[in-house]
């Protein structure tokens, strides 16, 4: 699998482990399982202060700041 294991602190959901695409990830391999029940999607985004990274929890759906995500 291409995608990196993290851990996610949700403040609705708790702790949560998932994956993190990494970059230049395809996408078309069959032999990669895409499993979207663990997929934490990630985002940057512009703000006042400059760009972003928001995370966004598999189970509950809520984006939130980068820095409630980590490496497993």
């Amino acid at each position: 699998m291409l995608d990196e294991k993290y851990v996610l602190d949700c403040p609705s959901c708790g702790r949560i482990e998932g994956y993190v695409p990494m970059a230049g990830r395809l996408g078309d391999d069959p032999s990669e399982p895409d499993d979207a029940d663990n997929l934490i999607e990630s985002q940057v985004v512009q703000t006042i202060t400059g760009p972003t990274t928001r995370l966004r929890c598999p189970k509950c759906g809520t984006w939130m700041e980068g820095d409630r995500g980590w490496p497993a």
